[in-house]
């Protein structure tokens, strides 16, 4: 005896003694799942029933002439899609064969599905094979198959015709289409995990990715490519990769030439009018000799390039410093004879007005000089406890006299916190007068100047603002303050904020300039507390 006869024999069996069921009774199936339940396993097996459609519509068609009904279940005999041929339709009524229904063999006795399912095989009952007399005219053909990684059944594939059509090719027909079936699902689920694992690498990578087809439509653009131009993938998607110009020329050189285009420097206008600056690489994409797209890929080098800046910046500096010291040295000892011969001469000479410009000269030289040196040294400050409030009530104070003269006003608002830090007080007076001093010549009409201070909590600094109602700057004029031998005055040298900035950055604070033009200037220094 086979096992298929073994199967059948032991199910009649348990139909018949263990179910108590009547042979000549229709068979009714029951509808084991609720509307909301087949709907969840219509989700989850969406596109395993979509794959097996395909193979069994194919199935199908080269059993032209066959009636044929499909089932598809899962791995519980619960039926989530039928189609095929309608002229079996009415054996499919008297059974209430529909979706939703369950193949059980205490319901419905002898069947292929739960055969296929309990034996993990595939199974054929043909006409008597069957426990119920009222299928003794349709012959039954189900075959499990595999998906979950577990391992375990998923589901059966069935077909249903008539016993007139029945064949012993039909069962190994079912088999084939299913192992072709299991092949397919498995290498979906294989291309998934690639295109998630293609997505992580994509979108974890700091370089901007983009790809396009041999059209030059957008495939992919990952989420630095996003960050680095400032457009989200959903635009660039909608109205493709020319909203990105500069990238846009090499990918169609790249297409139309199929030439690699490598480490090509591009300059990206942001939309607040800021610049990008990066490196691209642009590459064809074949397949069988043929272009099929195009691979380009971009890093944003803007801070690398700045950085250099600041390098070539810093050694400007450091041979202007040395340039200066050597400089200052030389001129210095004959300053100091000519100032010293010039007041001799004053004692004596009615020409004395003359005798006070070349003074004022003089001393303006030596100031001069003083700044050389100075910016050819490193910043040494001696920290010591220092009352914020005071030192600047203090130098409100002395600059006072200057503000008669110029007719303009100063005045200090003390914080009410105690503001005791670690400074050096000397530097950071030089800075403060420094920057009183711009401002009131910002004034040259005059004006009013206000000086502030208080205690940032949060970040742990003392804030100190000037604030002036002078002539302003421009974002360009902001943007170039602190570089050596820029100024806005015209009789400025640019050595003084310079200066200035050190000093503040050797505190380890910084500066920053809040100015429209004609509307005025605040200076905001912040000093951590410590």
């Amino acid at each position: 005896m086979s096992s298929f006869e073994t199967y059948i024999e032991n199910s009649k069996r348990n139909c018949s003694e263990l179910y108590g069921l009547d042979p000549e009774v229709i068979p009714k199936l029951k509808v084991g799942l609720t509307e909301e339940e087949l709907e969840r396993k219509k989700e989850i097996f969406s596109s395993v029933l979509g794959i097996v459609k395909h193979f069994m519509q194919k199935l199908i068609y080269y059993m032209d002439g066959t009636p044929t009904l499909v089932i598809i279940t899962d791995h519980e005999g619960s039926v989530l899609d039928i189609y095929g041929d309608p002229s079996i339709k009415e054996m499919v009524d008297a059974i209430d064969l529909k979706v939703g229904a369950q193949f059980l063999e205490e319901e419905v006795g002898t069947n292929s599905v739960s055969l296929a399912l309990r034996h993990e095989e595939p199974i054929a009952l043909i006409g008597n094979d069957h426990y119920q007399q009222a299928l003794s005219g349709v012959a039954c053909y189900s075959a499990p198959f595999a998906y979950f990684d577990e391992g375990g059944l998923a589901g059966t594939v069935s077909m249903m015709t008539l016993i007139d059509y029945a064949s012993q090719f039909h069962l190994g027909l079912l088999s084939s289409a299913v192992d072709s079936i299991e092949r397919e699902l498995q290498l979906q689920k294989q291309n998934e995990q690639l295109q998630l694992l293609n997505q992580v690498l994509i979108n974890s990578t700091p370089l901007g990715i983009v790809m396009t087809d041999n059209y030059g439509s957008v495939l992919e653009y990952n989420t630095a490519a996003e960050e680095i131009t400032e457009i989200p993938k959903e635009f660039i998607y909608e109205t493709g990769i020319g909203q990105i110009a500069e990238i846009e020329n090499y990918i169609n050189q790249a297409l139309m030439n199929g030439e690699k285009i490598e480490n090509k420097e591009i300059t990206m206008i942001m939309k607040d009018g800021q610049s990008k600056v990066c490196h691209l690489d642009v590459f064809p994409l074949f397949s069988e000799g043929q272009i099929i797209g195009a691979f380009a890929q971009f890093r944003d080098m803007t801070q690398y390039h700045e950085l250099q800046k600041q390098v070539v910046e810093s050694e400007k500096l450091s041979a202007i410093g040395k340039l200066g010291t050597g400089l200052a040295h030389e001129i210095r000892n004959p300053l100091t004879s000519i100032m010293g011969l010039t007041q001799l001469l004053q004692e004596n000479n009615q020409q004395n007005k003359y005798l006070e410009i070349i003074t004022d000269e003089l001393e303006r030289m030596a100031s001069l000089v003083n700044q050389f040196v100075i910016l050819g040294k490193p910043t040494d400050i001696q920290r010591e406890s220092c009352d914020v409030n005071r030192l600047l009530s203090n130098t409100v104070e002395l600059m006072k006299s200057n503000t008669r003269l110029q007719n303009s006003t100063i005045t200090f608002q003390p914080s009410q916190y105690n503001l005791e830090t670690q400074i050096d007080p000397s530097k950071i007076k030089q800075v403060l007068i420094n920057f009183i001093k711009n401002a009131l010549e910002a004034m040259p009409n005059g004006g009013e100047v206000v000086v502030d201070s208080a205690l940032l909590e949060e970040t742990e600094e003392v804030h100190i603002s000037i604030q002036d109602n002078g002539e302003g700057m421009t974002e360009e004029e902001i943007s170039q303050l602190g570089k050596l031998f820029f100024t806005t005055k015209e009789n400025g040298i640019g050595m003084g904020l310079p200066i200035c900035f050190d000093i503040v950055k050797a505190h380890l604070g910084r500066v920053e300039y809040d100015s429209e033009k004609g509307q005025g200037t605040q200076v905001n220094l912040y000093l951590p507390v410590s």
